[in-house]
């Protein structure tokens, strides 16, 4: 290993970035990630048996976390998530065994290793999961994973422990201005995000209109100050969206795959689900079997029915595999409606700015799960 290690750095030592076309640089960098995957692997499953058997304390070191701190380079806490992410494999043999190949990151390890461990039949799902969706979409799966082999009773108990650990910290920084930090239950984080979003939203068209970009970020910061400060364009009710299935509702718990989780923010208790009923800012996306339907609780139900059907059925998310792109997505007739296509849910699908684009201008289709180019 050490020898085949040396050759390959004399072979990368003449190797430069200037020197090669885009295209053999894509295939470096696919070379690199193989061997970062490698690399990561080896470190983390081996720096187990350092733990196990007490290695680390020749070199004296105190605990192996900070004995592998040192050969790594890396900070203390992301040595010991490194052995608590090897710990969890153990529980996991087919998430190691992928991991020990190379096939997954060490973000994706993580994830599929800590909703693997506590349901061992969930890892094929999970291990499909990593190959072909985006890494936020793996992170979701294993939370709802993760949360039906907790329980309720542990769900509850996590709600309980933000509400009373709820805070807002505002502090100087040494560069100027304030940092905000924070904790608040999902429901009431949720509420928070809906009327700031909504906000944000106005200040990027305006921004677009006078011929200004900045990020998502800074727009959500400029929204933020106006609603403080009682400047914001109008006077938006906080709305938020509750996926649920039926059968956890009627049951009051969520099992195998069920959901019950608020948009954009995670999984609730399905007690809390159940008081939202009748008021006037929850809207619920209730799934009964493999049919889903809207459930509203007051008058403005949905002016644009069709709209919120193709947006519970896509996950509003663009529907490219592996599209991490969640915001500033467009409704897209898959036949298109100049030529006939009928605006119905089935003809319509979700897209990202970037694919809508590909699909208008340069004729990609989804065909057979794939984004396809034209032949």
């Amino acid at each position: 290993m050490r020898e085949r290690l040396g050759d390959l750095r004399a072979e990368l030592a003449g190797l430069t970035p200037t020197g090669l076309s885009g295209a053999d640089a894509a295939a470096v960098v696919r070379f690199g990630v193989d061997l970062e995957r490698l690399g990561v692997a080896i470190k983390t499953r081996f720096a187990k048996r350092v733990a196990d058997t007490g290695a680390f304390a020749t070199t004296g070191h105190r605990d192996a976390a900070s004995w592998l701190a040192g050969v790594s380079g890396e900070s203390t806490g992301a040595a010991k998530s490194v052995l608590d992410t090897a710990e969890k494999l153990t529980q996991a043999p087919k998430v190691e065994e992928a991991f020990s190949d190379g096939k997954l990151s060490l973000a994706q390890a993580k994830v599929v290793a800590g909703a693997g461990s506590l349901d061992p039949s969930s890892q094929d799902q999970l291990l499909a999961s990593a190959k072909q969706d985006s890494f936020q979409e793996l992170k979701e799966g294993a939370a709802r994973i993760k949360r039906a082999a907790l329980g309720e009773a542990a769900e509850e108990a996590k709600e309980r422990r933000a509400h009373e650990g709820r805070f807002l910290r505002i502090t100087p920084t040494a560069h100027g201005g304030v940092r905000l930090s924070g904790r608040l239950t999902r429901l009431d984080g949720a509420r928070v995000v809906s009327v700031l979003d909504a906000e944000r939203q106005v200040v990027f068209k305006e921004a677009r209109k006078a011929g200004r970009r900045t990020t998502h970020e800074a727009y959500l910061a400029d929204a933020f100050v106006r609603v403080i400060g009682g400047e914001r364009s109008r006077r938006p009710q906080a709305k938020v969206v509750v996926h649920a299935d039926l059968t956890a509702l009627n049951r009051g718990s969520v099992e195998g795959d069920e959901r019950c989780e608020i948009e954009g923010v995670g999984s609730i208790p399905v007690a809390v689900a159940r008081d939202l009923f009748g008021d006037c800012w929850a809207e619920f996306i209730v799934k009964d079997g493999d049919d889903v339907r809207t459930i509203t609780s007051h008058k403005r139900t949905i002016r644009q029915p069709l709209r919120d059907a193709v947006l519970a059925r896509d996950g509003r998310r663009c529907v490219v595999p592996g599209c991490p792109n969640t915001k500033y997505l467009q409704f897209d007739h898959i036949w298109e409606f100049a030529r006939g296509g009928r605006t119905e849910l089935k003809n319509l699908q979700l897209l990202c700015t970037p694919h809508h684009k590909q699909k208008t201008l340069y004729g990609f289709r989804m065909v057979g799960g794939k984004w396809v180019g034209p032949d």
